[in-house]
């Protein structure tokens, strides 16, 4: 029998899926993750990988080092149920069990893209509009495409061989990609312009903020990006530090710290300004740094680099106070001295200062994306971007009358998810033994097994569909109230709508103020016990999909 389905472009309905699938509205780029985390289940994993080929591009490298801001929201870690559905490292999963390489018959428009940056954002925008048939040619200024996630992130988080598996996947669609090409805006940008009909700057956050202290030209002093890139390219091999400080809270500074104990440092510390709970990193990455032996000092700033005529020998830093509004105040004679012979400041990066590049913003068939045009972001925000971009683009070249938003609703008999899932606790990554992490490129993360794999997707709540209670039907039995786990069913008076498309029930005190029976979604565990016990079948469940399409 085939499942029926409706279209619709209600903007309540799309703002049932922000409010009920908040792991994917917390996604920049809008993943459907109980999509393909419901794929797991079924053992589709082919399904669950090309559910995320589609929506986020780099499913292998996002399944590792996304910032995982759908962890955050997930409904599972809210108070009293237990800890967040470990969505990011199901995406690794689909990857490493689903992979497989895109066939598409992609029929050619005629028209020519050249994207200046093949980071995340530069990929995305490939990617995209090489599906609606443009020839795209790809400029890369290094050796290797992938910016940040080849140069800037370790191997022992980002293998090599994964980024590249990324890439190629993008490049057979038929992409060109020319490594080893910087471009001049002074020179080059014009004839770019007149040679294609969109250019599009892709370039990342290549460059390190700094501070201005006496010293830094010392040896052993290094900004953070610094460190990472040459230590990626092996241009460390002779450097052997002991005592390493590292100056930041970000993943940057997290990785720096890792891969000093990969060079043989004895002592690391991090010094961050602010708390352990300000740190803009997971508590994964924070416990890989300790399990590495690496110190962490909080609340505290960096004063003066210590250092003889060639090398630094310390760092002096200050104690500081969280003032009630949230700024840094230092504690009055406060200072202290830490004695190392390498400091490394990883406090942020900003985007290569090309000459001339500002005079070309959203000129005529010029566009800017990612780093460039928002600032440093992350890899998910960066590829979320890339595909506004490519859509702007699209946009501009082919006169369309925009986008817009369509939510496929079709109906269901089970959801597949019973009681028992919820008490399934967190399937937390296996590493490999901390005595193997010398190794500087050996991954530390070793990925889930197929069984794990399939215990952790069981958790996801699959928010995805929703429970709705036909009130003409309904013969006010009450056994649905009875067999709920969680407080989601009730008599209710009225409902309201707020403006954010959030169904308020207003609950009856009494049998006679009672007008229906209504589910609560955002608090619906979807264990479908409700729809499972009602003599009458007054229950019924839709799967909602949310879809963006080019305006008929």
């Amino acid at each position: 029998m085939k499942t029926k389905e409706t279209i619709s472009t209600d903007v309540l309905d799309r703002k049932w899926i922000d409010t009920n699938i908040p792991c994917k509205a917390a996604c920049p780029i809008l993943t459907d993750i109980p999509g393909y985390i419901g794929a797991i289940i079924e053992g589709d994993y082919k399904k669950a990988y090309l559910i995320n080929r589609n929506d986020n591009v780099l499913p292998s490298i996002l399944g590792r080092v996304c910032t995982r801001p759908c962890e955050k929201v997930c409904r599972h870690g809210r108070e009293g149920f237990g800890e967040p559905v470990s969505i990011c490292f199901l995406k690794r999963s689909a990857s490493d069990y689903g992979f497989e390489n895109i066939k598409m018959d992609i029929k050619k428009n005629g028209k020519k893209i050249c994207v200046i940056g093949a980071g995340p954002a530069g990929l995305t925008v490939a990617n995209d509009l090489a599906i609606k048939g443009y020839k795209i040619t790809l400029l890369e200024q290094f050796e290797h495409a992938g910016g940040m996630l080849r140069y800037g992130i370790p191997q022992f988080r980002l293998p090599y061989d994964i980024v590249a598996k990324d890439v190629k996947s993008i490049i057979d669609l038929g992409v060109e990609i020319k490594t080893n090409v910087r471009i001049d805006f002074n020179n080059d940008v014009e004839k770019l312009k007149n040679d294609y009909d969109a250019v599009v700057l892709a370039g990342g956050c290549m460059q390190p903020k700094k501070v201005d202290f006496e010293g830094l030209d010392k040896k052993g002093m290094y900004w953070g990006i610094d460190f990472m890139i040459d230590a990626n390219n092996e241009q460390m091999n002779d450097y052997k530090p002991k005592n390493v400080v590292v100056i930041g809270g970000g993943f940057t500074s997290v990785d720096c710290c890792r891969m000093a104990y990969r060079l043989g440092a004895k002592n690391i510390t991090l010094c961050f300004r602010r708390t352990k709970d300000d740190m803009a990193v997971g508590e994964e990455e924070v416990s890989a740094m300790e399990a590495e032996g690496v110190n962490m000092t909080f609340l505290v700033n960096p004063k003066r680099l210590i250092f003889d005529e060639e090398k630094i020998t310390g760092i002096e830093l200050t104690h500081t106070n969280i003032e009630k509004d949230g700024s840094l105040k230092e504690i009055p004679d406060s200072e202290f001295i830490i004695n190392c012979d390498t400091v490394v400041f990883a406090i942020g990066q900003k985007s290569d200062e090309i000459s001339g590049s500002k005079k070309f913003e959203q000129d005529g068939n010029f566009f800017m994306t990612g780093d460039f045009r928002n600032g440093a972001s992350t890899v998910i925000e960066a590829a979320a971007d890339g595909r506004y971009i490519a859509r702007k683009v699209h946009e501009y070249i082919s006169k369309i009358n925009g986008y817009e938003d369509v939510i496929h609703i079709s109906d269901i008999k089970e959801t597949g998810r019973v009681r028992d899932y919820d008490f399934i606790n967190r399937n937390h990554m296996d590493e490999i033994p901390v005595i193997e992490r010398k190794e500087k490129n050996k991954e530390v993360e070793i990925g889930y097994s197929k069984e794990k794999a399939l215990e952790e997707a069981k958790r996801c709540y699959l928010c995805h569909y929703n429970f709705q209670i036909d009130i003409d039907r309904c013969i006010y039995c009450l056994a649905c109230i009875d067999v709920m786990p969680v407080d989601c069913i009730s008599m209710v008076k009225d409902i309201e709508i707020d403006d954010k498309g959030k169904l308020n029930y207003i609950k009856a005190a009494s049998w006679s103020e009672a007008r229906a029976i209504a589910i609560d979604n955002d608090k619906c565990i979807r264990c479908g016990n409700c729809y499972r016990i009602c003599p009458v079948e007054c229950i019924s469940i839709s799967k909602y999909y949310l879809d963006t399409i080019e305006k008929k």
